[in-house]
């Protein structure tokens, strides 16, 4: 009788209406692209001893939209800390093109890291969270006399637990004939890069092209403009229209980034079966990095504080393998990695301990270290880069 009783719960664990609901066509998730174990809800460095948080991470593969999203998301945790938004040029050539002036607004869904850049140009800008943005919210924003012609979108989406409510509310507040210009972290640069480092809570989805257009396409949007951007690890940036507007054309853009989506095979299994492996490839190349460093009596230390711990957390990798970190912030001093006991000091620590290695943990290459850290080499002392693919310089 236990037999059967197993069986059929083999059975009904396989079925559909038990799997998560991907959040772009509502078909039963079933393929696993990563499991990442426990991992810290915030990335924030804390004082030694702090009790931490922690939740499952895994990322799943829609078999049918083929968005790769995280399943069962955090209850606790926050949005990460968006990064700079440096673009000035951005600004300037929006308002060339839209004509904004001190009468056509700019507003921004999100922290408002996007708005400065016009606010200084004289135009009028809103902020309005995130959070809770929806079509009711779009609609009393209108009800007060609030129509965007330029409607910012630099995280939201990614962020989004549900994406076709916020799409919906994003469709009602754009003004007629106005732009949606929404960033996006590229899959394509993901994969390719294999930035287990960018994966963490508060994320919840990895866009293509053909994905985001999927999802704004539901609600009346027609993605006309799109480029890659090197913002975080490699983003995409995507210019949106209603679908009526029929003043704005499909770019050249839209073709270039669609035949190389294609070519990396984005819309076949094969890929995200690729991607595992690759995922876990660099995985392994630094855990036996760092335990053949220390086999060895090679000492090992790093740079940098990175927005997530994931990368160390999926490795188990504490002070036994990496001694500390240095950073320049005097506030971060004393503190350790989120998920570890890996303690942060000044970057003075390098030239005291001479470490045999550096291990860049915010993703800069080679020549950066070298800018940042250029004390390192009259003892020999190595960098090394831990994606994709261990870089020993």
């Amino acid at each position: 009788m236990a037999r059967l009783h197993e069986a059929r719960w083999e059975r009904l664990r396989a079925t559909p209406f038990l799997a998560p609901a991907c959040r772009c066509c509502g078909l039963g998730l079933e393929e696993a692209v990563a499991d990442l174990g426990l991992a810290p809800l915030s990335g924030a460095p804390v004082p030694p001893g702090t009790a931490m948080a922690f939740h499952p991470l895994r990322l799943m593969v829609c078999s049918d939209c083929r968005l790769v999203q995280v399943p069962d998301p955090a209850p606790a945790a926050a949005p990460p800390p968006a990064p700079p938004w440096r673009e000035e040029g951005f600004a300037a050539a929006m308002i060339a093109a839209l004509r904004l002036d001190s009468w056509t607004p700019v507003a921004e869904v999100g922290a408002g890291a996007m708005l400065p850049a016009f606010a200084r140009r004289g135009v009028p800008v809103l902020q309005e969270e995130a959070a809770g943005f929806d079509i009711h919210r779009a609609r009393r924003l209108r009800a007060e006399g609030l129509e965007p012609a330029l409607l910012l979108v630099p995280d939201a989406l990614a962020a989004a637990p549900s994406l076709h409510g916020l799409a919906a509310g994003l469709r009602e507040f754009l003004a007629p004939g106005g732009v949606l210009a929404l960033e996006v972290p590229s899959l394509l640069a993901m994969m390719q890069g294999r930035r287990i480092d960018l994966l963490r809570h508060g994320r919840l989805s990895w866009f293509t092209l053909a994905t985001a257009e999927m999802v704004l396409a539901q609600h009346g949007l027609v993605v006309f403009d799109a480029r890659r951007t090197g913002r975080e690890g490699g983003g995409l940036r995507l210019l949106a229209r209603h679908a009526e507007d029929r003043g704005k054309p499909l770019t050249p853009a839209i073709e270039a980034l669609r035949q190389e989506e294609a070519a990396a095979g984005l819309g076949t299994a094969e890929a995200y079966r690729v991607l595992t492996a690759r995922l876990l490839e660099a995985k392994c190349a630094l855990l036996d990095f760092l335990v053949g460093a220390q086999r060895a009596g090679r000492r090992v230390a790093a740079a940098g504080v990175p927005a997530a711990t994931t990368l160390l957390t999926w490795c188990g990798a504490g002070p036994e393998l990496l001694a500390f970190t240095v950073d320049e912030d005097p506030a971060r001093h004393g503190l350790v990695l989120a998920g570890t006991t890996i303690p942060i000091r000044p970057p003075a620590a390098l030239a005291a301990e001479r470490p045999d290695f550096v291990l860049s943990l915010d993703a800069a290459g080679r020549e950066a270290l070298a800018r940042r850290l250029p004390g390192l080499r009259p003892w020999g002392g190595r960098f090394v880069v831990p994606l994709p693919t261990i870089d020993i310089v």
